[in-house]
């Protein structure tokens, strides 16, 4: 979890966050942002002019939380932590964030600026799952055929960033909990059970 935001910019972005996730940036209007912060909407001008700006700042503490959440896991690795759950970390980090996942078409709409740098952050999330993957066949944890190991990859990568749109077109669901999540760690983790030793159990999902 962010910690407590101890500034107006801080506190804008933060209350942008959670209502961007209930509603939509796109129903969100500059008006309710300023009345939920607590300050008029010239005061909110003051520190981002139009809404792009506000989804771009969001974008850089998304960006940071991914990084952040791929070198936790690079220390555990290193750390040899067994017991870390990368996927439900992923999970956790979608669920805070799942306005990026949901609403990436309209967000591509009001900064169209996003799209190339979504690929750039897609690229880095390829190879750090490169790397848990191969550290993990390495410790026995996996036993993948180097064929496979890239298409285990970009599968689980279509899947993590993809799962919220499926559930929206394929199933109809029209508001995302965490139990829905909680399906799509499962679906990426029946990707790996064919090549886990035999007799492994499938995690249960855990958002302590």
């Amino acid at each position: 979890m962010s910690k407590s935001p101890s500034t107006t910019r801080e506190r804008v972005l933060e209350t942008c966050r959670r209502l961007f996730n209930e509603k939509g940036p796109v129903a969100v209007t500059t008006a309710e942002i300023a009345a939920t912060v607590g300050i008029n909407e010239g005061n909110l001008y003051y520190y981002f002019k139009k809404k792009d700006q506000i989804v771009l700042a969001l974008f850089d503490q998304f960006e940071l939380a991914l990084g952040e959440m791929a070198r936790r896991q690079m220390d555990h690795i290193e750390q040899d932590k067994a017991d870390e759950d990368s996927i439900m970390d992923f999970f956790k980090l979608a669920w805070e964030w799942r306005f990026f996942y949901r609403d990436a078409q309209s967000l591509y709409a009001l900064a169209p600026e996003l799209r190339e740098r979504n690929k750039v952050l897609s690229e880095a999330s390829h190879e750090a799952a490169r790397r848990l993957l191969r550290h993990a066949i390495q410790h026995g944890r996996l036993k993948v055929p180097d064929a496979a190991v890239e298409r285990l990859v970009v599968n689980a990568w279509i899947i993590c960033t993809f799962w919220i749109e499926y559930l929206q077109v394929a199933k109809g669901v029209t508001r995302i909990t965490k139990k829905h999540l909680e399906l799509g760690y499962e679906q990426v983790q029946s990707l790996y059970w064919p090549y886990a030793p035999r007799g492994t159990e499938p995690r249960k999902p855990n958002w302590s």
